[in-house]
This record gives structure tokens, C-alpha cells and sequence, in this order.
């Protein structure tokens, strides 16, 4: 992950937190959406010929990014990168229709399987309806020179986070014109994460909330976390050495003083890796959440977190969520990691996306399920591979991956 650079082109990070600075950080992403609104693009789908046959409408559809307004740079690796693809499943019939759910990937999920497995299936048996939105630089929007879902820059992952901003306040406001109420936004992980910036910014309505497994800054994710392991760290640091470009864009918009500073918390993280402190920066400035609006109905959040996670780590250096959105109803997977919780939590998960939006109705038993086989057997591969990583760099594995 993040072999190649900092960004393909330095001045994007500028651009990148200029937009952040004058509207994703008050709320405004709604605006630049309504100034210059996208058309949707949709066609049926009959792939799941049974599913179909049940009574379930399955429709596939695209829109342009709003993200390819404000600079075309931020998709310059490939055109279909701007493209929103999205898959929906709704009940045929709308007297059955119980509420939507927008479902942002999680890290490393490529295609719709695993969403539509794990919650897409179980959530349809009562009547809720849900949109599987791909991630820019994954499934149809990955660059072809990228390796599956390993993001080649560091900005990469700031220009996902603004696009998925601006893409779920439009694809809510499109959702809402249809007819579908309540509407939540969830994920896992880093889709949970996704999910929580984009709802800072749909303000012209209270959207439900329910982030899984995932935390209020990604700085310790990258820099901690297992995932941190996988970072091209030689390339970033030669990088940040050599390239006065890089150097100038940091100056300027005022990340070099924090690399320097001594008195910076992160000089006490990582005083002899300036690479580390320039990620934990760069992750604080972009995917804080404290630098984001509250949402507007904070009795509409549900998080859940592992208790023993080792890729999302809760830092002491990174706020608690109960401290920046009051009201937020915060659950605790005990005793468990984050591979972990995922693979035994789906009903607790399902749960908690019922009573976010606000369904009244007891859930049948069968309706709810945890994640099937096959997929806790691609998990646990993935667990291996994290495993392995830790081995080669001589990192004893950690009982929290688990």
C-alpha cells in the first residue's frame, strides 16, 4: 500500500485540503452537489434470476463523481475512476419497502459479494431496501496500472474520502426523490469510517448513521495499526528527503512546522521517522472527525467497535467519539479483535442498523445471520497474510488480530 508516493502530483494534497478547508470541514459538500447536480445512468440488472423471481428489484446504475468538479486531477489515473458505480436492492413492490441503507466497502472489497452476503440478504427479508456503492479506486474504478485494491498514493485515499462525501450526498438527496424513508449509511471499517465523513455533510436532512469496527481518525491506522505493516515506509521517506516540490506544498500549507516541532505529538510517536509523523499529520488534517459538523441527529448513530483491535487502534492521541458527536450510542464487542468481531457480530450488526433507522418490528430469527462460511474462509486467509507481514518484520502477532 502507498508504494509509490505521497500523491501522483504534490500540489493535489494542496487542493485537496483547500476544498477540505473551505467546504467539506463546514458542511457545505451539499452545496457544490446541488450547484451542478450529476444525471444518473441506470439499467436493470437480472443476474440473481431467484432473488428477482422473490419479489426483489435489483438495478445497477452510475453517476459522475461531484468530485470531477472541483478538479479532474483528483481522476487522472482513468476515467472510469470518476464513475460512481452502484448496485441497489429494493423490494419489488413499495408497500413492502422499509427504509434504505447506503453500504460503503470496507478496505480491500473489491466487488459487491461480500456486502451483499453479509448484509444485503438478511436486511431484504425485512423490507429493507440497500445500495452497494464501489469505492473510487476499487472494482470498476480501479486505475489499471493499480494492483487490485492496494492504493498506489497517499492522497489516493484523501481523494475517496472526498469523492464518497459528495457521492452519498447526492445518491441520499436521489434516494429521498424515489421515495425511500428512513435512509441510513453504514459500513465496516474503513467504509465506516467513509460513512462517518460523508453524513457530517448531509445537512439538509437527518440521515442514520451505523459505523462498524471502525474509529474517529485514521492516524493510528496507518501509522499503528497492522496495516501500517503494509506501507511502502522506504519510498514515502526517500520522497519526503528528495522531492522539493513535496517540501514546498508541505510548506506551505503549514505541515512541514508540525514535522519539525519537537513539542508536536508526534515527535513523541515516532521521533525517528519523519515519514510516520508526516501520515499521522496528513490522516489528522483529512480523516479527523473532529474536524468535521456533528451530524444533525446524533440519536440516529450507531457504532460498534471491537474491544481488542489491532487495525483500528483508539489512541489517546485521538478523541473519543462520545466526546466530539454527544448522543451517540457507542457498543463494545468484548474481548475480541477486529478480523474477530467481524466474523461473529453480523447479528449485532443487523441489529443495530434496524434500530438506527428506526424499525420497529421484532426481527425473525432467521432473518438475522452471521457471516456465511465461505466468506469467514477469505477472511481468515487475510488474516494470514496481515500474520505473515508481521512475521517477516520480526513483529511477534498480536492476539487483537484475532
Amino acid at each position: 500500500m502507498f508504494k509509490k508516493s505521497w500523491a501522483s502530483s504534490p500540489e493535489l494534497l494542496k487542493i485537496l485540503y483547500q476544498y477540505s478547508c473551505d467546504y467539506a470541514f463546514n458542511g457545505r459538500a451539499l452545496e457544490l452537489v446541488e450547484r451542478n447536480l450529476p444525471k444518473m445512468f441506470i439499467e436493470s440488472v437480472s443476474a440473481i434470476r431467484d432473488q428477482v423471481r422473490n419479489g426483489i428489484q435489483i438495478q445497477e446504475g452510475w453517476f459522475i463523481s461531484p468530485m470531477n468538479d472541483i478538479s479532474p486531477q483528483f481522476f487522472e489515473s482513468g476515467q472510469n475512476v470518476s464513475r460512481a458505480f452502484w448496485r441497489g436492492f429494493f423490494p419489488a413492490s413499495n408497500r413492502k419497502r422499509n427504509g434504505l441503507i447506503i453500504h460503503l466497502a470496507p478496505t480491500g472489497d473489491d466487488t459487491y459479494w461480500r456486502r451483499y452476503n453479509g448484509f444485503v440478504k438478511p436486511l431484504l427479508a425485512l423490507g429493507v431496501s440497500s445500495i452497494l456503492l464501489q469505492n473510487p479506486f476499487y472494482g470498476d474504478r480501479r486505475p489499471s496500472n493499480q494492483f487490485r485494491s492496494s492504493l498506489l498514493n497517499v492522497s489516493d485515499l484523501f481523494v475517496m474520502g472526498g469523492s464518497l462525501i459528495l457521492e452519498c450526498c447526492f445518491l441520499t438527496r436521489w434516494a429521498r426523490e424515489q421515495g425511500f424513508s428512513p435512509i441510513g449509511i453504514s459500513g465496516v471499517s474503513m467504509g465506516g469510517h467513509m460513512a462517518s465523513l460523508a453524513v457530517t455533510n448531509i445537512r439538509d436532512k437527518a440521515i442514520s448513521l451505523i459505523p462498524l469496527l471502525s474509529w474517529t481518525s485514521a492516524s493510528p491506522v496507518f501509522t499503528q495499526g497492522a496495516l501500517a505493516e503494509a506501507i511502502g515506509w522506504k519510498e514515502l521517506n526517500d520522497e519526503l528527503e528528495t522531492n522539493k516540490e513535496l517540501e514546498k506544498v508541505l510548506c506551505d500549507c503549514g505541515w512541514l512546522a508540525m514535522i519539525e516541532d519537537q513539542t508536536h505529538p508526534t515527535y513523541k510517536l515516532f521521533p525517528k521517522s519523519r515519514a510516520h509523523r508526516l501520515m499521522w499529520i496528513l490522516m489528522d488534517a483529512f480523516t479527523n472527525l473532529a474536524n468535521y459538523p456533528v451530524p444533525i441527529d446524533t440519536n440516529s448513530v450507531r457504532v460498534v467497535v471491537a474491544e481488542d483491535d489491532a487495525y483500528v487502534p483508539r489512541s489517546s492521541y485521538i478523541p473519543d467519539i462520545s466526546d466530539i458527536w454527544p448522543g451517540v450510542s457507542v457498543s463494545y464487542i468484548p474481548g475480541t479483535g477486529h478480523v474477530g468481531a467481524y466474523l461473529g457480530s453480523h447479528k449485532l450488526f443487523q441489529e443495530k442498523i434496524l434500530e438506527a433507522i428506526g424499525y420497529s418490528a421484532p426481527a425473525p430469527e432467521s432473518t438475522l445471520i452471521d457471516v456465511p462460511f465461505s466468506q469467514q474462509i477469505s477472511f481468515a486467509l487475510a488474516r494470514l497474510r496481515v500474520r505473515n507481514i508481521m512475521e517477516r518484520s520480526n513483529e511477534k502477532p498480536r492476539r487483537d488480530l484475532l
